[in-house]
């Protein structure tokens, strides 16, 4: 939420420092997003335009005489269009500071130009929410008085994050509270009595049936003699400032009344409802209503609507209806303060697809008391633009006080670890608007909790208001004693040590969600994906979903890692540790831990029998088996749904499979939108085998010697069988044996291949001797051919 200072200053002092006043709501529980702060604006007050005139050698330009109450008028040029005689506009006097701009005496087409007339945009306001020209001021506003200073145009403006539980800090006037009652200041809160005391006639009162229990408490209000005008300056200024776009006067003295009191509101033209009847009620199956972004919507009995005795008038805590919009016509208001239940406005708003200001705090479900202060208010407003308040008329619920709490002082040392003086606990509770007494013993107080809180209901609640007040930092940091308890906590220290690992080698870390839909599986199936286990006769099913979204347990991570890459829309490296579940041969569910980590890239130029990626992943999978096993596993061709079928391979060993390493299947990155290719590694954690430490072997003083073979052999033997078979054979000798290239053509015949075999050989106690050497590479070529049928290549 935005929330000017110079706005907040109207309630309670404050320090200069706006990042003192950020950290001071950041340690109340209010962290904030931002702080925005504003250009350096001096030298610029109220004027008025006394006399204007064409420029006598330029036709687009006006020259003004401006009174700005120092005695001394101002001659000055003007290019804008809306400037007329009479107006009270802000004028920059020579040497006043503006966004990149610095006033100076200059001469327009042979007239001596003392300042300049200021608009929206030269205040650093939105241009396209007010005058298309020089800005408006009211008619009252003193002449001369300094327009940065009386607006508040250079105070910085916070961006608060609101907890869900406090919507009734949701409002200037809420965070002014909590200021207050941390810097022990007193709050300056304007005045809630309605000025609506003149009783409606018989046939013109409001009347308000109430059908669903979801309407809590409804306030309504007859205003006679309205003008729709623009709203006064001041006001406009502090919407903008806090994110609001003004509209006119009605408008934005609804949405006014919410941002300071945190009560929406709603205005009816009264002409339009018939005989002043609204009725809140569950929506008519295939209702229609055109809402006032002239959307027409259909609705369910799940929507809660503000009726007429005709029809459906709006959306009720979300959005008015279109046909009682005000208008510039309209002389008669019906003002709508309403309370409702807010999952209800939840659902409703999630159902029809879009929120509002409005039902982002309904949702929330406010207080009560809210409804007839945002009535006072908005009354206020409107009688001072010259509209006639009329009674207002409550109906649904009372507005009673909080049941009183009873609330040992002991537990808060006993709670908190922090000591402090009952005089210190009172003046916290009574700052935020409590209401206390003692009862009979002095360790028990009876508080009632303000009107504007529906979160504070239970002790607990109010030893956690004390220690705000008091401040987190006085609570010292102690380490808990924890008892000895019987789970391990091996399964955390290895995925602690394998998140490491893989972070070490470039990969970020995500989490992605570990429910699917059967809907997903579907659009899998359309797009021509077809998986090897039917989803409903595999995955495992949530027996409460909350939607058919979340039908099922994942089966893989894949599609969340997917999922991601897409919304990034870049290359990157990321991984997930997370479980997946499946049914066991049993019929029980199995829930397995698993990583999965990979990248998305560009393409690179290469030919297409080569795929440097694939290499990558394979030894960025490889570095992190051997850090977690001390080992080097042996690869095979796999196949596993969501990889392509000709670029995955496995891992194994002692036997186990490991690890799957691949191309993601084009088919899904085309389905999730990744724009690259990419490529994913899965390890199986709960296959790993416990790592073996390396242990130190110094290396021999004596020269080592190789020697190189060209094998030909048949299409499915591997280099790695090949590597293996050679080190087998001859044993110690033997301390290094690599395939280093491979050949297919005519030479070798179509179903046989060359690989050419580099073998090091080397003794720890003499040098190797040729004989050595050749014997063992004769015993290797003896083992290829038994083994592997493999020959010399002639």
């Amino acid at each position: 939420m935005r929330v000017p200072i110079a706005w907040l200053r109207e309630y309670v002092d404050l320090p200069e420092n706006p990042q003192e006043i950020a950290d001071r709501l950041a340690l109340l529980g209010f962290p904030g997003e931002a702080i925005e702060t504003r250009p350096t604006l001096t030298g610029i007050v109220v004027g008025k335009i006394v006399a204007l005139e064409k420029h006598p050698n330029a036709d687009r330009l006006h020259v003004g005489t401006i009174d700005i109450g120092s005695g001394k008028q101002l001659t000055i040029a003007t290019a804008a269009t809306n400037v007329a005689v009479g107006q009270v506009i802000p004028v920059a006097t020579i040497g006043a500071q503006l966004p990149g701009l610095t006033i100076e005496p200059r001469t327009m087409r042979g007239i001596d130009s003392e300042g300049m007339m200021v608009s929206a945009a030269e205040l650093a306001l939105p241009a396209e929410w007010f005058e298309d020209g020089i800005m408006q001021l009211d008619a009252d506003t003193p002449l001369g008085t300094d327009v940065v200073e009386h607006f508040g145009l250079t105070d910085a403006v916070l961006d608060v994050e609101v907890a869900a539980n406090r919507p009734d800090a949701l409002s200037v006037l809420g965070i002014a509270r909590e200021l207050a009652a941390a810097l022990g200041t007193t709050i300056r809160v304007p005045s809630f009595e309605n000025p609506g005391t003149q009783p409606n006639a018989a046939d013109e009162a409001p009347v308000v049936t109430i059908e669903s229990p979801d309407c809590v408490r409804f306030v309504a209000q007859r205003f006679t003699g309205v003008k729709v005008a623009p709203a006064p300056a001041w006001m406009r200024i502090r919407l903008a400032l806090a994110g609001q776009r003004p509209i006119s006067n009605l408008v934005d003295i609804s949405n006014y009344v919410m941002l300071e009191v945190g009560q929406p509101l709603h205005f009816y033209d009264d002409a339009k409802i018939a005989h002043h009847h609204l009725i809140v009620r569950d929506a008519r199956p295939g209702e229609k209503l055109v809402t006032l972004d002239d959307i027409e919507h259909e609705l369910t009995p799940q929507a809660l609507v503000i009726a007429d005795e005709s029809a459906a008038q709006g959306l009720a805590g979300l959005k008015g209806g279109k046909f009682a919009e005000v208008e510039p016509e309209t002389t008669a208001l019906l003002l709508e303060s309403a309370n409702f239940n807010g999952p209800r406005i939840r659902r409703m708003s999630v159902q029809l697809g879009f929120r509002t200001d409005a039902s982002s705090r309904h949702e929330k479900t406010l207080a009560p008391a809210l409804t007839d202060m945002g009535a006072a208010r908005a009354a206020q407003l409107l009688v001072q633009t010259g509209a006639t308040a009329f009674a207002p008329h409550a109906f649904g619920a009372d507005v009673v006080a909080a049941p009183a709490i009873r609330f040992p002082i002991k537990d808060v040392a006993r709670i908190l670890g922090l000591t402090l003086p009952v005089d210190e606990i009172i003046a916290h509770l009574e700052a935020l608007g409590c209401t206390l007494s003692k009862q009979d013993s002095p360790e028990m107080l009876l508080v009632t909790p303000p009107l504007w809180r529906r979160d504070v209901s239970t002790a607990a609640d109010l030893i956690e208001e004390v220690a705000r007040m008091a401040g987190y930092d006085r609570i010292t940091a102690e380490v808990p004693s924890i008892a000895v308890q019987a789970i391990s906590s091996n399964e955390f220290d290895r995925e602690q040590r394998l998140a490491n690992v893989v972070a070490a080698l470039g990969y970020y870390e995500i989490i992605s969600h570990s429910l699917q839909g059967s809907p997903f599986f579907e659009k899998l199936r359309r797009a021509g994906i077809v998986l090897s286990d039917p989803v409903e006769r595999t995955a495992v099913e949530v027996c409460n979903p909350l939607s058919e979204d979340q039908r099922y347990l994942r089966r893989s991570i894949i599609p969340g890692v997917l999922e991601y890459f897409s919304r990034v829309a870049k290359p990157m490296r990321a991984f997930e540790i997370g479980h997946v579940f499946d049914y066991d041969a049993k019929g029980e569910v199995d829930e397995r831990s698993m990583l999965v980590t990979g990248f998305s890239i560009e393409p690179p130029a290469e030919p297409e029998w080569s795929d440097s990626s694939f290499l990558r992943i394979k030894g960025d999978a490889f570095a992190i088996i051997h850090e977690m096993t001390g080992r080097v596993p042996e690869i095979v061709r796999g196949v596993r749904d969501g990889l392509h079928p000709g670029k995955t391979a496995s891992a194994f060993l002692d036997g186990r499979e490991i690890a799957t390493i691949g191309k993601v299947d084009p088919r899904f990155t085309k389905f999730f939108d990744v724009p690259f290719a990419a490529y994913i590694a899965l390890v199986y954690i709960d296959a790993l085998p416990e790592r073996i430490t390396p242990h130190y072997v110094p290396p021999s003083k004596f020269p080592s010697t190789y020697r190189d073979l060209s094998l030909t052999l048949a299409l499915d033997v591997t280099a790695q069988s090949v590597e293996h078979t050679i080190l087998t054979a001859i044993g110690k000798l033997c301390t290094n044996v690599r395939v280093f290239d491979e050949y297919r053509g005519t030479q070798v015949g179509p179903d046989r291949k060359s690989l050419a075999v580099r073998i090091t050989l080397q003794r720890t106690d003499a040098t190797i001797t040729d004989e050595e050497a050749d014997a063992a590479v004769g015993r290797a070529l003896e083992a290829l051919r038994t083994t592997l049928d493999a020959t010399i290549r002639e």
